[in-house]
């Protein structure tokens, strides 16, 4: 996305549109994958020497749970993206696209989960404890510390 400082409003303008996905450079093994364009709806302005540019970003993405490995898809916003570019005389137009890629990338979740209630897999048989309990005893720990227990510390 480019803005001809040139041609912009005095009073700013809205800029909506979408930018392709091939822009965030993400491959096959990153563990989200952006599925949709990322739109975006913004509205910039020049304030003084400087180009101010704000607004919405939204995507799609698909992602392996980290607790439970099911695969999740979800709708993505950023409503806080805010850009302050330097305005100098014979200004070319301003290039926003390594600035949305910068920020999606921010916002793409690291460990993912599909819900703040996902109780993940069995440690023992790795069943997923979101479908029912597996029957599997439940470790009480490394024994070896159990001693530990009644020891009483003024």
């Amino acid at each position: 996305m480019q803005i001809e400082i040139q041609k912009l409003d005095p009073d700013g303008e809205q800029f909506e549109g979408e930018e392709p996905v091939e822009i965030l450079g993400l491959g096959p093994q990153d563990t989200v994958r952006v599925t949709s364009p990322v739109g975006y709806d913004v509205f910039a302005q020049q304030v003084d020497k400087e180009l101010l540019v704000q607004g919405r970003l939204t995507f799609e993405t698909v992602a392996a749970c980290g607790r439970c490995a099911e695969m999740f898809s979800t709708k993505v916003s950023i409503s806080d993206f805010l850009r302050a570019f330097e305005i100098s005389a014979g200004q070319e137009p301003i290039d926003l696209t390594d600035d949305i890629r910068e920020e999606v990338l921010l916002h793409l979740p690291r460990y993912p989960v599909c819900g703040s209630d996902c109780k993940g897999l069995c440690p023992q048989c790795g069943h997923n404890l979101n479908d029912g309990a597996c029957g599997c005893e439940v470790s009480r720990g490394d024994l070896r510390w159990t001693g530990l227990d009644d020891l009483k510390l003024k």
